[in-house]
Protein backbone atom coordinates (compact mmCIF):
# COMPACT_ATOMS: atom_id res chain seq x y z
CA UNK A 1 0.00 0.00 0.00
CA UNK A 2 1.01 3.85 -0.42
CA UNK A 3 2.61 5.06 2.22
CA UNK A 4 0.14 8.40 1.67
CA UNK A 5 -2.74 5.87 2.04
CA UNK A 6 -1.92 3.76 5.07
CA UNK A 7 -3.53 4.14 8.54
CA UNK A 8 -2.35 6.49 11.82
CA UNK A 9 -5.47 5.21 14.47
CA UNK A 10 -8.13 4.28 11.62
CA UNK A 11 -7.43 7.74 9.44
CA UNK A 12 -5.33 7.80 6.43
CA UNK A 13 -2.30 9.35 6.59
CA UNK A 14 -3.09 11.53 3.34
CA UNK A 15 -6.93 12.36 4.86
CA UNK A 16 -4.96 13.48 7.71
CA UNK A 17 -2.76 16.15 5.43
CA UNK A 18 -5.31 17.33 3.50
CA UNK A 19 -8.37 18.40 6.21
CA UNK A 20 -6.73 21.30 7.57
CA UNK A 21 -6.85 23.11 4.47
CA UNK A 22 -10.04 22.54 3.55
CA UNK A 23 -11.15 23.31 6.78
CA UNK A 24 -9.38 27.01 6.39
CA UNK A 25 -12.06 29.69 5.04
CA UNK A 26 -9.42 31.37 3.74
CA UNK A 27 -8.34 28.60 0.83
CA UNK A 28 -10.32 28.33 -1.99
CA UNK A 29 -9.39 25.68 -3.51
CA UNK A 30 -7.40 22.37 -2.64
CA UNK A 31 -5.39 19.88 -5.25
CA UNK A 32 -4.74 16.88 -4.25
CA UNK A 33 -1.77 14.82 -6.88
CA UNK A 34 -2.03 11.08 -6.65
CA UNK A 35 -0.36 8.39 -8.37
CA UNK A 36 -1.23 8.33 -11.88
CA UNK A 37 -2.50 4.61 -11.72
CA UNK A 38 -4.92 6.17 -8.65
CA UNK A 39 -6.48 8.52 -10.66
CA UNK A 40 -9.03 7.49 -12.41
CA UNK A 41 -10.47 5.18 -9.28
CA UNK A 42 -9.16 6.99 -6.39
CA UNK A 43 -10.40 5.84 -2.85
CA UNK A 44 -13.54 6.93 -1.92
CA UNK A 45 -12.51 8.67 1.21
CA UNK A 46 -10.46 10.64 -1.46
CA UNK A 47 -13.32 11.19 -4.01
CA UNK A 48 -15.63 11.92 -1.08
CA UNK A 49 -13.75 15.53 -0.16
CA UNK A 50 -14.72 17.53 -3.11
CA UNK A 51 -11.05 18.23 -4.26
CA UNK A 52 -9.73 17.99 -7.47
CA UNK A 53 -7.43 15.64 -8.06
CA UNK A 54 -4.80 15.44 -10.44
CA UNK A 55 -1.92 12.91 -11.50
CA UNK A 56 1.25 13.17 -10.25
CA UNK A 57 4.55 12.76 -12.97
CA UNK A 58 8.00 10.78 -12.63
CA UNK A 59 9.64 12.98 -10.56
CA UNK A 60 8.34 14.90 -7.13
CA UNK A 61 8.96 17.95 -9.14
CA UNK A 62 6.48 16.64 -12.07
CA UNK A 63 3.83 16.36 -9.73
CA UNK A 64 3.98 19.57 -8.00
CA UNK A 65 4.09 21.64 -11.47
CA UNK A 66 0.77 19.12 -12.89
CA UNK A 67 -0.64 20.34 -9.16
CA UNK A 68 0.16 24.22 -9.90
CA UNK A 69 -1.33 23.51 -13.80
CA UNK A 70 -4.58 22.52 -12.27
CA UNK A 71 -5.03 25.56 -9.56
CA UNK A 72 -7.99 27.78 -10.62
CA UNK A 73 -6.49 31.18 -12.24
CA UNK A 74 -7.25 33.77 -10.31
CA UNK A 75 -5.29 32.33 -7.07
CA UNK A 76 -2.24 34.38 -6.30
CA UNK A 77 -0.82 32.24 -3.58
CA UNK A 78 0.00 29.09 -3.50
CA UNK A 79 0.83 26.07 -0.74
CA UNK A 80 2.36 23.28 -1.22
CA UNK A 81 2.02 20.65 1.23
CA UNK A 82 3.35 16.97 1.06
CA UNK A 83 0.90 14.31 1.74
CA UNK A 84 2.86 12.64 3.64
CA UNK A 85 2.86 15.01 6.48
CA UNK A 86 -0.05 14.30 8.59
CA UNK A 87 0.06 16.37 11.80
CA UNK A 88 -0.02 20.27 9.95
CA UNK A 89 -2.01 22.61 12.50
CA UNK A 90 -3.92 25.46 11.28
CA UNK A 91 -1.03 27.11 13.66
CA UNK A 92 1.42 26.23 11.07
CA UNK A 93 -0.93 27.11 8.26
CA UNK A 94 -1.66 30.99 9.77
CA UNK A 95 1.76 31.61 10.14
CA UNK A 96 3.05 30.72 6.28
CA UNK A 97 -0.49 32.72 5.11
CA UNK A 98 0.64 35.32 7.04
CA UNK A 99 3.96 35.92 5.70
CA UNK A 100 2.03 36.37 1.71
CA UNK A 101 2.84 37.80 -0.18
CA UNK A 102 6.45 37.31 0.88
CA UNK A 103 7.40 33.57 0.48
CA UNK A 104 7.94 31.96 3.49
CA UNK A 105 7.96 27.99 4.58
CA UNK A 106 7.32 26.22 7.91
CA UNK A 107 10.78 24.81 9.38
CA UNK A 108 12.06 24.08 12.97
CA UNK A 109 15.35 24.95 14.18
CA UNK A 110 17.68 22.06 14.35
CA UNK A 111 18.59 20.64 17.66
CA UNK A 112 21.10 18.18 16.85
CA UNK A 113 24.79 18.75 15.81
CA UNK A 114 25.17 18.34 12.48
CA UNK A 115 28.09 17.56 9.93
CA UNK A 116 29.27 17.94 6.40
CA UNK A 117 30.56 14.64 5.03
CA UNK A 118 32.51 13.97 2.34
CA UNK A 119 31.73 10.62 -0.44
CA UNK A 120 33.78 8.66 1.90
CA UNK A 121 32.39 9.37 5.11
CA UNK A 122 35.03 11.74 6.62
CA UNK A 123 33.13 14.98 8.09
CA UNK A 124 34.50 17.79 6.63
CA UNK A 125 32.88 20.88 8.43
CA UNK A 126 30.66 21.15 11.59
CA UNK A 127 28.25 24.34 10.74
CA UNK A 128 26.43 26.38 13.96
CA UNK A 129 23.64 24.61 14.24
CA UNK A 130 22.17 27.68 15.27
CA UNK A 131 21.81 28.84 11.90
CA UNK A 132 19.84 25.55 10.75
CA UNK A 133 16.30 25.45 9.98
CA UNK A 134 14.78 21.58 8.86
CA UNK A 135 12.45 22.74 6.04
CA UNK A 136 8.85 21.31 6.69
CA UNK A 137 5.40 21.94 4.44
CA UNK A 138 3.26 23.73 3.72
CA UNK A 139 5.58 26.02 1.73
CA UNK A 140 3.88 29.10 0.50
CA UNK A 141 4.67 31.30 -2.73
CA UNK A 142 2.86 33.76 -5.26
CA UNK A 143 2.13 31.23 -7.58
CA UNK A 144 3.55 33.47 -10.93
CA UNK A 145 6.34 33.13 -9.30
CA UNK A 146 6.77 29.37 -8.08
CA UNK A 147 5.39 28.25 -11.71
CA UNK A 148 8.15 30.39 -12.96
CA UNK A 149 10.57 29.04 -11.23
CA UNK A 150 9.70 25.79 -12.30
CA UNK A 151 9.59 26.70 -16.04
CA UNK A 152 12.92 27.98 -15.48
CA UNK A 153 13.99 24.95 -13.92
CA UNK A 154 12.27 22.77 -16.58
CA UNK A 155 14.45 24.75 -19.16
CA UNK A 156 17.67 23.62 -17.50
CA UNK A 157 17.12 20.54 -16.96
CA UNK A 158 17.34 21.01 -12.91
CA UNK A 159 15.36 18.31 -11.07
CA UNK A 160 13.44 19.99 -7.89
CA UNK A 161 13.90 18.57 -4.12
CA UNK A 162 12.05 21.47 -2.60
CA UNK A 163 10.03 24.25 -3.90
CA UNK A 164 11.69 26.91 -1.68
CA UNK A 165 15.72 26.16 -3.20
CA UNK A 166 13.88 26.91 -6.85
CA UNK A 167 12.35 29.57 -5.86
CA UNK A 168 15.67 30.89 -4.22
CA UNK A 169 17.59 30.33 -7.33
CA UNK A 170 15.17 31.82 -9.81
CA UNK A 171 13.02 34.02 -8.06
CA UNK A 172 13.60 35.32 -5.05
CA UNK A 173 13.98 35.20 -0.88
CA UNK A 174 11.80 32.87 1.20
CA UNK A 175 11.50 33.24 4.63
CA UNK A 176 11.23 31.00 7.38
CA UNK A 177 8.18 30.70 10.01
CA UNK A 178 7.91 28.26 12.83
CA UNK A 179 6.71 25.45 12.60
CA UNK A 180 5.96 22.27 14.68
CA UNK A 181 8.47 19.62 15.85
CA UNK A 182 5.17 17.19 15.82
CA UNK A 183 4.64 17.64 11.90
CA UNK A 184 6.44 15.06 10.56
CA UNK A 185 6.64 12.81 7.54
CA UNK A 186 5.81 9.52 7.42
CA UNK A 187 9.03 7.75 5.27
CA UNK A 188 9.65 4.97 6.75
CA UNK A 189 8.00 2.18 8.98
CA UNK A 190 9.28 3.68 12.36
CA UNK A 191 8.48 6.86 11.67
CA UNK A 192 4.24 5.39 11.12
CA UNK A 193 5.18 4.33 14.93
CA UNK A 194 5.55 7.29 16.16
CA UNK A 195 2.76 9.12 14.25
CA UNK A 196 0.64 6.60 16.22
CA UNK A 197 1.82 7.58 19.07
CA UNK A 198 1.46 11.20 18.39
CA UNK A 199 -2.29 10.66 17.42
CA UNK A 200 -3.14 9.57 20.97
CA UNK A 201 -1.14 11.96 22.69
CA UNK A 202 -2.16 15.21 23.74
CA UNK A 203 -1.74 18.94 22.68
CA UNK A 204 -1.01 20.15 19.36
CA UNK A 205 2.93 19.45 19.59
CA UNK A 206 3.57 22.96 18.90
CA UNK A 207 7.60 23.80 19.68
CA UNK A 208 7.68 20.09 20.74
Amino acid sequence: MRKQYLEIDGIPVLLRAVVPFLSDPRIQQVVVVIPADDVEAPPPWLASLGVRIVAGGAERGDSVRNGLAAVEAEADFVLVHDGARPFVSSEVIDRVLEAAPSAAIAAVPVTDTMKEVDGDGAITGTPDHARLWQAQTPQGFPREGLARAYARAREEGLAATDDAALYERYVGPVRVVMGSYRNLKVTRPADLAIAEALALAPGDGEGE
